[in-house]
């Protein structure tokens, strides 16, 4: 088996699921006519974050590891996770305000004016680089921070 195969394997998951849960999102409006609510609501994905890390770091303890492994060997599991869905997030991303709402970025520029903010900032922010590079950041230090308390739960070392 190689070494990083179940850290791919969940990372597609969760993109895969990303790619649903920003449907989920269009379809409540929060890409449209709730926009202003978006950065809020969207934050629920830690939950399933959470949730896909949990299974990840399980299966690399109970397949790789034949069921005994300790902190370190987990949650390094669980940052090579975390930097895999941040090297995926870009097309997440670019599939969100290419396909599926491709007038997120102006709607939400227009919201950011709208609400009092400056017009060279509000570029700087809601641009699809910007979104990109927020991405990136936001699952690699989410993962991380979300590896160390799993890694913990699931530690079984080698009883003497």
């Amino acid at each position: 088996m190689s070494k990083f195969e179940i850290e791919f394997k969940w990372a597609l998951y969760f993109t895969a699921f990303n790619a649903l849960w920003l449907s989920l999102e269009k379809f409540l409006g929060w890409h449209d006519e709730l926009i202003q609510q978006y950065a809020f609501y969207s934050l629920a994905i830690i939950v399933p974050q959470v949730f896909f890390f949990y299974l990840g770091i399980k299966e690399k303890r109970d397949k790789y590891f034949k069921g005994e492994a300790n902190w370190q060997q987990l949650f390094l599991s669980g940052g090579i996770l975390s930097l895999i869905i941040a090297g995926l997030s870009p097309a997440v991303v670019y599939y969100m305000n290419t396909f599926l709402s491709p007038d997120f970025l102006d709607l939400a520029l227009d919201r950011y004016l709208m609400s009092g903010g400056k017009e060279a900032e509000a570029k700087n922010f809601h641009s699809l680089e910007a979104y990109i590079k927020n991405g990136i950041l936001f699952n690699v230090s989410m993962g991380i921070v979300i590896a160390g308390p799993v890694a913990y739960f699931l530690k079984k070392e080698a009883k003497n």
